[in-house]
């Protein structure tokens, strides 16, 4: 996959993260009307809504380290203001080579 593609990925990842982290207002919105009507159901929606909100924002953190293992470039601001992702080369794997077991004295 070309870099070019690889950007716009992570970037329709990071919308859908932040579409996850909007509607997780709108449902805290929708717990305090509801709230004023039903105590309970309130609570209910209020806590669903703190859920979808830490899983909207775990969502949009793996995107970044995703993002971080690729390398490249990145026009996504928020990332960098927020230090989840900045410009870099992509994360080179260590190759671990096999020592050989020196050879044994013989008798």
């Amino acid at each position: 996959m070309n870099s070019g593609m690889g950007s716009v990925l992570f970037e329709v990842g990071y919308l859908l993260s932040l579409v996850v982290i909007g509607l997780s207002f709108l449902g805290f919105m929708l717990a305090m009307m509801v709230d004023e009507i039903n105590k309970k159901k309130g609570i209910v929606m209020y806590v669903l809504s703190i859920i979808l909100l830490l899983l909207g924002g775990y969502y949009y953190y793996t995107v970044g380290q995703w993002q971080k293992l690729q390398g490249g470039p990145s026009v996504n601001k928020l990332n960098y203001y927020l230090y989840i992702y900045r410009e870099q080369p992509a994360i080179q794997q260590q190759q671990i080579l096999p020592v050989p077991n020196p050879p044994q004295p013989q008798q």
